[in-house]
Order: C-alpha cells, then sequence, then structure tokens
C-alpha cells in the first residue's frame, strides 16, 4: 500500500466530451503511477479557496470561449482570489487550454492572474488548438505526470 504524502488539486471545466477525455487523462495517468499523492478533481463551480489552501500543487483544465478562460474557471478565481492572495504564493501550478482557435486570451488572463497570486508556473502550459487531435491526450499525459511527479518529489 503507498502512503499519501501529498495533494494535488485538479480544477476541470470539461463541458464536451474531448475535454472529459483529457480531464480523465490527468487522473488516470497519475493513479497508474502509484506515486505518493492523491489527487482531487473539482469542477470550477464547486472548489473553495480552502481546498487549494491544503493542497501542495494545483492542476487547471479550462476551455477558450470567446478568446478568453471559460467562464467557469473565471468564477473560481473570481471567488477565491482574495482568499488565496497573500496565503498560496509560491503555490505550483500547471495548466492547459482547449482552445477551438489560437488560446491567446485565455493564456493571457490565467498567467496574469498566476503572476498576481504569486504562484510558481513550473511547467509551460499547454494550449492545444485548434480541430482535435489525439495527440493532445499524449501531451497532457505526459505533462500531469511530469506535475505530479515533481509535487511527489518535492522539486516543485
Amino acid at each position: 500500500m503507498v502512503s499519501i504524502d501529498k495533494k494535488i488539486i485538479f480544477v476541470s471545466h470539461c463541458p464536451s466530451e474531448n475535454t472529459k477525455i483529457l480531464s480523465d487523462t490527468v487522473l488516470d495517468t497519475i493513479k497508474s503511477h502509484k506515486l505518493k499523492l492523491k489527487v482531487e478533481m473539482y469542477s470550477p463551480f464547486n472548489i473553495t479557496s480552502n481546498d487549494v489552501l491544503q493542497s501542495d500543487g494545483i492542476m487547471i483544465g479550462t476551455i477558450e470561449n470567446f478568446g478568453y478562460m471559460a467562464g467557469a474557471t473565471k468564477d473560481f478565481f473570481d471567488r477565491c482570489y482574495n482568499d488565496l492572495l497573500e496565503k498560496s504564493q509560491g503555490l505550483p501550478v500547471f495548466y492547459y487550454v482547449r482552445a477551438g482557435l489560437d488560446g491567446e486570451g485565455s493564456e493571457r488572463a490565467l498567467n496574469r492572474i498566476i503572476l498576481g497570486l504569486k504562484w510558481k508556473q513550473v511547467l509551460k502550459p499547454l494550449i492545444l488548438k485548434g480541430q482535435w487531435n489525439d495527440n493532445f491526450v499524449t501531451l497532457v499525459s505526459e505533462a500531469s505526470l511530469n506535475f505530479a511527479i515533481g509535487i511527489e518529489e518535492g522539486i516543485y
């Protein structure tokens, strides 16, 4: 039996079958490697600042809507930002955006929020652009495993 030493929060907005595949990939990849950490997935609507404050790292999976991050993801930050400010500095973060267009607005907005919270962006964000590509699953799997191992080992 693997003892659990650390916890990652995964805030996932997955309104379509393809984004659900990406979210499932994150969970399945990390769980299949039997790491000494727990991953808890939350909808952006259900997560609280307290959930984040009790974690060792946060992953965010969102979509692009109208050239910006999903309203659900923005709702999470609208509700929790002030509570997290000054209390979560240095929290390791990784995010991906499923972008039908270019993802630039979502990336710019998320980077500004992360900068304002003084979180530590430990991996380059994945901007999964254009039409669905099965390679997106591989990219998300590799990045989420990298993030999880880094959290487990204390690298991040």
